[in-house]
């Protein structure tokens, strides 16, 4: 009994004594990661700690589409995820902020490649291996091991005998006998988050926010654009933009723009009133212009609900401020829209034909002042002019961004009766269109204009058009009938009046047109009957020719 006893305490001896010193600090660093998917399950994957400060590696397909992702130590410690700091889908790796942690047990990470023979230790067990093959991962390695691969195994990492982390092991094929493959530490190092990344598709299912760039230029790239994200993701990068950079007016504003968004004017109003109470704030005029074109969003887009400050008349006291600081065309633009919305006109024409005369102008600001003009009650002349100098910004053949200079242009030729100049314009807005978006009123408007200069061929083109995008419409019947009975044929005629009285049969215009044509063929009785219907219904001018038959 006593030699059994002496035997396995030199075996357990030797095996201490064999086991490398650093495998119990290995041991500590290991963890669990658990991501709730959106689905609702949740999925279970190795992970192991890189920092003291709680940085995590893991497999990246877990938390891809995860609405919460912890962890939990060695010692069975729960730990939130706070933020991912970098992650490749092709190699399926992810580098993870955990929460709340400061001393994390952990080995450091080779800052060389493994030769092709050189041994290693596969996590958790300290297990020996040996590198068999070693290619590329981008600028670092991507090793074979002599081991056979296990599912059980991904993710965990791999040591080199000096204790130093040198890769992670992947997720193994689906081949028979294959073996494992591990990915270089360095390569999961490397990872960052990129301005670009703000929209990544591999990451439009996570709810783990992003880590901004540390970069103050990239973090506010990054920024911009999660601008198209849910308000609620876009206040916490705001948030940790703020906390990185407390002195830059970006999370200020992009904060008060997400809480805009979720109507929590409140809210914004007092994050607005944050970043201005700071004295090392730089660039003030962009906090009062963003306040500002808040201010008179919420007010022309109709947005009812009462909030003290939000007035369009804070809205120009703001927009001053900013032009104090800094007289940007930009911010003299904003106050003429505002001077639009108070329907203070003559100030508004003043402030958009003061821009023409800066590197600001254009098109845009020609269209403006014609609003202005327009409300004024100018003439058409003056309201021409402001068209041809918006329209001397294109050049033929026209973009579509010429679309609504040419259509208002249209209208104006118009009204001075300059129609055959203003069906040309017509004719270059749909063109520029490429005849989407057009809708049947459209050709019904252009219809009448041909119509009036006997263009009868493009008037009937268009008529039908109309009717083809409206065919419940009896006006488009009645007045492609008035088309045919100017072009003699009756008969047409007739069966476009037939199908606008089945469409409403109480429409005048219809039996009226109806006994017209019926009257030119000599119909009299015919036409007197579709003629009388007319005038039951309230026609004066089916009267009159009821009354001369």
């Amino acid at each position: 009994m006593r030699h059994t006893i002496s035997l396995f305490l030199i075996l357990l001896s030797a095996s201490l004594q064999a086991a490398p010193k650093w495998l119990k600090s290995a041991t500590k660093s290991q963890a669990t990661l658990y991501a709730v998917q959106q689905r609702g399950d949740t999925l279970q994957a190795n992970a192991f700690f890189v920092e003291p400060i709680g940085t995590l590696v893991a497999p990246f397909k877990p938390i891809q589409q995860a609405r919460q992702v912890w962890v939990v130590d060695a010692s069975g410690k729960r730990h939130e995820v706070g933020h991912i700091q970098g992650f490749n889908s092709t190699y399926d790796v992810v580098r993870l902020q955990v929460v709340g942690i400061k001393k994390m047990p952990t080995l450091p990470t080779s800052s060389d490649a493994v030769s092709n023979g050189q041994a290693v230790y596969t996590m958790p067990q300290g297990k020996a291996d040996q590198v068999t093959q070693v290619e590329k991962a981008g600028e670092y390695a991507y090793y074979t091991l002599q081991s056979p691969a296990s599912p059980d195994m991904a993710g965990t990492a791999v040591v080199d005998d000096e204790g130093r982390i040198v890769g992670v092991l992947q997720v193994p094929v689906t081949v028979a006998n294959a073996p494992n493959y591990v990915l270089d530490i360095r390569f999961v190092q490397a990872l960052t988050i990129r301005p670009m990344d703000a929209n990544h598709v591999d990451l439009r299912q996570c709810a783990i926010p992003k880590q901004l760039p540390a970069d103050q230029d990239q973090a506010t790239s990054f920024l911009y654009l999660s601008g198209s994200l849910p308000a609620n993701e876009r206040q916490v990068y705001a948030d940790d933009f703020v906390q990185a950079f407390p002195h830059s007016p970006v999370g200020y504003v992009q904060k008060a723009d997400a809480l805009v968004s979720l109507r929590d004017y409140a809210g914004a109003w007092q994050t607005y009133e944050q970043a201005l109470a700071d004295k090392q704030l730089t660039q003030t005029d962009e906090v009062y212009y963003a306040r500002s074109h808040a201010i008179y969003n919420k007010a022309i887009q109709g947005d009812t609900l009462a909030v003290e400050g939000w007035t369009l008349e804070q809205a120009q006291s703001d927009i001053e401020k900013a032009l104090q600081i800094n007289a940007l065309p930009l911010y003299s633009r904003h106050l003429g829209q505002i001077f639009y919305a108070q329907k203070q006109y003559e100030q508004a024409y003043s402030t958009f034909m003061a821009l023409t005369k800066t590197p600001m102008r254009s098109a845009e600001l020609f269209l403006y002042a014609w609003q202005c003009k327009q409300h004024l009650g100018a003439d058409n002349e003056t309201l021409l002019a402001l068209n041809d100098s918006a329209m001397a910004f294109f050049t033929k053949p026209y973009s579509a961004e010429a679309a609504p200079y040419l259509y208002l242009r249209s209208n104006t030729l118009r009204d001075m009766g300059r129609l055959r100049d203003a069906i040309a314009d017509l004719n270059e807005y749909e063109h520029v269109l490429g005849g989407r978006g057009l809708n049947a009123n459209f050709y019904y408007q252009r219809e009448q204009m041909e119509a009036s200069v006997r263009m009868f061929g493009p008037a009937i083109n268009d008529i039908q058009k109309a009717i083809q995008l409206d065919p419940g419409e009896p006006l488009f019947r009645a007045e492609s009938a008035s088309l045919f009975i100017r072009l003699r044929d009756l008969d047409n005629a007739i069966l476009e009046c037939k199908r606008a009285v089945e469409l409403d049969g109480n429409f005048p215009d219809a039996y009226r047109l109806w006994g017209i044509c019926l009257r030119e063929k000599g119909d009299k009785a015919g036409a007197r009957e579709q003629l009388q219907r007319a005038k039951d219904l309230g026609d004066t001018v089916a009267a009159k020719i009821l009354d001369e038959l």
